[in-house]
Order: structure tokens, then sequence, then C-alpha cells
């Protein structure tokens, strides 16, 4: 059972392994915490898998042991942070507790780090960020870059659908003094019923006119006077192209919607967008 969800969120979790590459991750948890007034959740999840094979009484010693370092260790590294922090450890399937902590807590939002080919020297998807965001009716934000300063430039990947319009919605939520911008990208329909004339300049038409309507309807957007820019071409492929060009510092993304950016099942293509962009990512999980 999914959650209502929080903008902005009142409580913040941020989910680390306790490797260095968590520490852009968490340094953007406690500024979003710092600038939300929210507080922040500090969970690590020792694998019970990783456990298995030791008897019962080893197995309990040595998660206790792992348990009172883990807390040490956060504990240690949260030292001088000016927002109320709340330090968690437990053990079991990482993202089974993640969820299960977030939604204890209320979390209106959960702030993970990414892993790192150490061989290719890439960035790439850990497993439990890709089955955090399948499966979380709460937003993940997969944290990328050092947060020196507020989110100032926000892209929001839009198909206009209701769905879209929530993701958006969390978006400016989430960075409220942030410019915004929507992204689109429409393709034209193979040869079949309905697709006879119609070429970019009419699906072009249609999508700024789907934007107006979307905008008037978002009363989030009043005041946001939101760019919009169109794109012809496959959602996957263009907007890793637009960021590249452009100052971006967050790309918004649903898994759900006609022509979303991000399906409800992520596939490979999707788990690839997410690892390609060099942007910080907030993706939503869209009802309906």
């Amino acid at each position: 059972m999914g959650s209502s969800v929080q903008t902005p969120p009142r409580a913040i979790l941020f989910a680390t392994d306790l490797s260095a590459r968590c520490d852009r991750a968490l340094d953007r948890a406690v500024l979003l915490a710092r600038q939300h007034q929210a507080k922040l959740v500090v969970l690590h999840v020792l694998e019970s898998g990783l456990v298995d094979s030791l008897t019962l009484l080893t197995w309990r010693r040595n998660v206790k042991d792992q348990q009172k370092l883990a807390q040490e260790r956060l504990t240690q590294d949260l030292q001088g942070v000016d927002v109320q922090v709340e330090v968690v450890v437990e053990t079991g399937k990482p993202v089974d507790v993640i969820e299960k902590v977030a939604q204890a807590h209320g979390a209106g939002l959960i702030v993970s780090g990414i892993a790192r080919d150490e061989t290719l020297g890439r960035i790439v998807l850990g497993t439990t960020v890709e089955k955090l965001v399948r499966q979380s009716d709460i937003p993940v934000l997969v944290v990328k870059s050092r947060a020196q300063r507020p989110y100032a430039t926000v892209l929001a990947a839009t198909d206009f659908s209701e769905g879209s319009r929530q993701s958006v919605r969390i978006g400016r939520a989430l960075a409220p003094e942030a410019s915004l911008s929507l992204f689109h990208a429409f393709d034209i329909p193979t040869r079949g019923a309905g697709s006879e004339g119609v070429n970019s300049e009419i699906l072009q038409e249609r999508a700024e006119a789907k934007a107006a309507e979307f905008i008037a309807g978002t009363p989030e957007l009043a005041n946001a006077k939101p760019e919009v820019i169109y794109e012809l071409g496959q959602p996957d492929v263009k907007l890793p192209a637009y960021v590249l060009k452009h100052p971006v510092d967050l790309v918004v993304a649903g898994t759900h919607g006609a022509t979303g950016i991000l399906r409800t099942a992520l596939g490979s293509v999707a788990e690839g967008l997410l690892a390609s962009l060099p942007t910080d990512v907030l993706v939503v999980r869209q009802r309906g």
C-alpha cells in the first residue's frame, strides 16, 4: 500500500552503504532537510544474506558488532550537522527495509547515491537503486552531483498526463526557488490508423496546446512561468542529449505515462537513461 506523498517533505530518508561514494548524497540530503526544515533519517541496512552461512550464535554476535560499528560510523559522519537527525541501522533486504523505515517515519523523499564501475570508471546504478525506483511509492532522489547549493535549474520530463502532473508538482515543491522547464519529446507515429497526414508541425501544434492546458491546470506553475522544450524523437534519446548541452541541476521523471521517460516496469533502456544522465534525478512513481 502506498503512502500519501508529502510536498514538501517533512521527513527525508537517506539510505547509505557507508561507502565514500555516498558523501554527495548525504550532503544533498542534509541540504534538503535544512531547506525544508525536515527531519533527516539516516539508514544503513545490513544485508541478511551476507551472514546466512554463520551459526545462529555467531550470526547474532556478528550482526550486533556490525550494527554497533555502523552506528558509530554514522554518528561520527553526522557530527556538526545542523538539522534534526535520527540514525537507524537494521538487518534485512535493503529495499524492503528502506521502504519500511521510510513509511514508519513518514518520509516524503528517499535519497540515495550511485555505484561506480571501478574497472570502466563509469557511473552505474546499484541493484538497490534499481529496485527502489521500480517499486517505491515514495519519490526517490538519485544523487550524482556535488551539493554545493540548492537546486537552481530543474527540468521536468512530461507527457502532459495527470500522472505527469504529479511528478511536476513534487519536483516544484522540492525546489521551489529553482527555475523550472518542462521537457516534452514526441515522435511521428508509424503508419497505421489515424497517422495519415500527420507531420512534425501538426504534432508540435498539438503538443503546444496540451502544454498550455497542462500549465493552466497546475496551480503550482501559476507563478513559475515554465519554459517548455519540445524535441522531435524518442524521449530516452533526446532527454540526455538536451541535458548534456544545457545547465540542468535536477531532472524530474515519472515511472508511468503514455510516453513517459521511465515506464512503471523499468527495463534496460530506462536504467541506462538513469545511469547516463549526468545530473541528479528525482524519480516519481505516478499513480493512475
